[in-house]
This record gives C-alpha cells, structure tokens and sequence, in this order.
C-alpha cells in the first residue's frame, strides 16, 4: 500500500470492521502498513478509475519447523457491491505470487465459522485443518483486572 491509496483502504477498512476498531488502532494499522520496515502489509484491488474495491492484510513471519518465513493473512474483504467478480482470487493469486517470489513456506489464515462466503471461497484456495483456535487477549483482560 502507498500513501496515495491510504483513503480508499480505510474507508474500505471501515466498511469491514465498522465501529469494533477505535480510530486510533485504525491510524496505527495505517503507519505500519506504510512503513516498509514492518511485516505487516496490505494488498488493494482497485478499479480503473482507481477506486479501491478490496484489501488483503498479511504478516510475514518466522516459523519453528521451517527454514522459510510463513505468512498469516490476516484479513481479505471485497466491497459488498464488487463481489462475485474474482477480486477475491485476484487478490490471492497476487498473494501467492508474492510468496512464490519470497519463497514462503506457506500462507494460512482462519474464517469464522458462520461467514459461509469466506469458508465457500477458502475451501476452493486452501486445505482445510480442522484445530481449535484459542485467544488469551492479554490486553482485555489486564483492563478487567483479571489474571490467568
């Protein structure tokens, strides 16, 4: 992602996490995905007329188990008015590509359960392993006050 897109991306952001991000998470996801020097970057489809119509979040990451660096795909959402065109697939064939072209060892990312579009798309792109996903938010919980 460049600067010159960073209005598209987060209103297309917006649309997707609606008001669960607090704007400044939101402007803090904006400067790493604009400084080269963290793992975290961003994918945007766009129109001709460069409209952006979908993002693609990704990390990439060290593994244990694997000489090459791995990446998690974070996030992928399509503007609801530009889907069923393939901008989801482009946008993960550019995904690929860059991995081919980094040599990852592999890309994983995770669907909700109940977001049957996601689980259609990713069952068509990827092999499913069924695991049990597990969340300790250590932040949330330290301002509750509670400890584990």
């Amino acid at each position: 992602m460049t600067a010159e897109y960073a209005i598209g991306w987060r209103n297309l952001w917006r649309m997707n996490v609606g008001d669960a991000l607090d704007k400044s998470v939101i402007d803090h996801t904006e400067r790493q995905l604009l400084d080269d020097r963290t793992p975290l970057f961003a994918l945007l489809a766009k129109t001709d007329e460069d409209e952006i119509v979908g993002l693609l979040h990704g990390v990439v990451h060290p593994v244990a188990g694997s000489t090459q660096n791995i990446c998690c795909l974070q996030d992928m959402y399509v503007h609801p008015a530009r889907r069923n065109q393939g901008i989801g697939s482009k946008l993960l064939d550019a995904l690929t590509a860059m991995g081919r072209a980094e040599k990852w060892d592999r890309v994983y990312w995770l669907n909700d359960i109940s977001n049957k579009l996601a689980q259609e798309f990713s069952k068509t792109r990827a092999i499913k392993i069924d695991f049990t996903f597990h969340v300790l938010p250590i932040l949330m919980l330290d301002k509750l006050g509670v400890r584990t």
